[in-house]
């Protein structure tokens, strides 16, 4: 994200120096055309005065031969002044006629009474003017004055100098400026971003110092390089990044901490946002909703657990803002048969402002305690039958003892040891009962003792438990057993057993 965001910026030395160097490149053109404006003004204004004090002392110098009206005089001298001062002289009578040129021929020459440097000088004495030549066929630069000899006007003389000398001027001026120019921003652009360049370094070295405190270097230090604010930014900086690193230290042994809570919980632990997502699952939610932690996190509820009754739980949390409990049932019918029975309990969570800001569901597994409840149920109804039935024949027995089997010796013997065997039934009856409490007190898992046991025995016990009652009833029992005949079984429980022979 940031190197993206980078790559769309300019870097500060071209933020910086190039509008310098831009405006710096502005302000030295414009310098210099105000200077070549200048000095082409002063050039002009010298070279109208070189013009003027020409045109005087050629004045004053032709003013005899042209009193006389000495034309060739007046050439001659004109063409003599002209090549010493290098001007063009030009020497015409009050009526604008050419007496004398140094640059040609005044006998072709037209009449120059019209030129308005002439005309200026014929009315005021005095004249300039800048025109093109239609004698030399070039642009000139004029000046002329009015000649007397004593009140009398006798003539006019004009001097010149082609443009073209002033212009060359101008241009070589204009070089020269603009070599000092283009020298002075080259000069001028390399101190700045030099400058600029000094600056930047240091911005470079502190953002490389960012980049290694986020990735969790802080023990490199600051540059020692640059002005005092950015030496006060780079201590900020590594100061932040030590807090920053302890604080981060702290949270990671928080969650640490809570992380191996959690996971050596027995209780399943869900932590769920306001939006019904969840944030967190400990390992024994996990295993008994049957569900990946990691697929889990970031889903809503539903997603991940498909039971009507626990979305609803945490919906109650979510929106009562108090404490709730539920049983719920997982991965059974309705009845609860054969699923996983949880005991649920859900609160709010709020955070250090005082905002709900999720809810936590901790699951506790009560299926074995279900089951031990259904068969402590089952095992108090097989008990009183059981207990019913010995109970039951003793008090047969001994009825039929009363009623006269005690005058018959070998029947009142029988009766009484049947009597005798029933009651050490119910002794044994009672020790199963003790044995299953101790179990359940203890979590002890008792293996059943088996061993060698004569079944002749065992089933005339049993048919003669059931004899009396069989009897009354018109059943007789026929018992055929081998003598001798072993099983390797528990007599006491194999004995138990007929309470279901006569269910049946």
């Amino acid at each position: 994200m940031s190197e993206a965001f980078a790559m769309g910026r300019p870097r500060l030395l071209w933020q910086v120096g190039a509008p310098l160097a831009l405006l710096l490149a502005v302000g030295l053109w414009v310098e210099s055309w105000q200077a070549a404006r200048l000095m082409h003004s002063s050039h002009s204004a010298q070279v109208s005065n070189q013009l003027e004090s020409g045109v005087a002392l050629v004045a004053e110098a032709i003013v005899e031969p042209l009193a006389k009206g000495d034309r060739a005089a007046v050439d001659a001298l004109a063409k003599r002044l002209g090549s010493l001062g290098r001007l063009r002289v030009t020497v015409m009578d009050p009526s604008g006629v050419v007496l004398g040129e140094s640059d040609g021929d005044p006998t072709v020459m037209d009449n120059h009474a019209s030129r308005p440097e002439v005309a200026s000088a014929l009315t005021s004495g005095s004249g300039s003017a800048v025109r093109h030549s239609d004698t030399l066929d070039v642009d000139m630069m004029y000046a002329a004055r009015a000649v007397r000899a004593g009140d009398r006007l006798v003539g006019v003389v004009r001097t010149g100098v082609p443009l073209g000398l002033l212009q060359s001027a101008d241009r070589s001026l204009a070089r020269r400026s603009l070599a000092a120019v283009v020298l002075v921003a080259l000069v001028t652009m390399t101190i700045g971003f030099l400058v600029v360049r000094r600056v930047t370094q240091p911005l470079e070295e502190l953002e490389a110092l960012a980049e290694a405190y986020a990735s969790g270097d802080v023990s490199r230090t600051p540059p020692v390089g640059g002005s005092l604010e950015v030496q006060r930014v780079a201590a900020a900086m590594q100061r932040m990044a030590r807090e920053l690193d302890q604080r981060i230290a702290v949270l990671i042994s928080e969650r640490n901490e809570q992380e191996a809570v959690l996971s050596g919980m027995v209780e399943g632990v869900l932590a769920i946002d306001t939006g019904e997502r969840v944030m967190a699952v400990n390992p024994a939610a996990a295993r008994l909703l049957e569900v990946d932690a990691s697929m889990a996190l970031g889903r809503s509820i539903q997603q991940v657990v498909r039971n009507v009754d626990l979305q609803r739980l945490v919906s109650d949390a979510l929106a009562a803002g108090v404490a709730v409990e539920r049983n719920v049932v997982l991965l059974g019918d309705a009845s609860g048969e054969g699923g996983r029975h949880l005991k649920a309990h859900g609160a709010p969570v709020h955070d250090a402002a005082g905002r709900r800001i999720g809810a936590v569901v901790v699951l506790h597994d009560v299926t074995r305690l279900r089951r031990l409840e259904t068969v402590r149920s089952d095992f108090v109804a097989n008990v009183s039958h059981e207990l019913k039935t010995p109970v039951t024949s003793i008090k047969g027995f001994l009825e039929t003892l009363l009623s006269g089997a005690l005058d018959d010796a070998t029947r009142a013997r029988r009766f009484v040891e049947i009597a005798a065997r029933q009651a050490d039934r119910l002794g044994a009856i009672i020790d199963d009962l003790l044995l299953l409490s101790r179990v359940e007190q203890d979590g002890e898992h008792l293996a059943i003792e088996r061993g060698p046991t004569l079944l002749e025995p065992l089933v005339k016990g049993a048919v003669d438990v059931c004899r009396l009652k069989a009897e009354e009833k018109g059943v007789r029992f026929e018992v055929r057993c081998e003598p001798g005949l072993e099983a390797r079984v528990n007599g006491a429980l194999a004995e138990q057993a007929e309470a279901w022979v006569r269910r049946i």
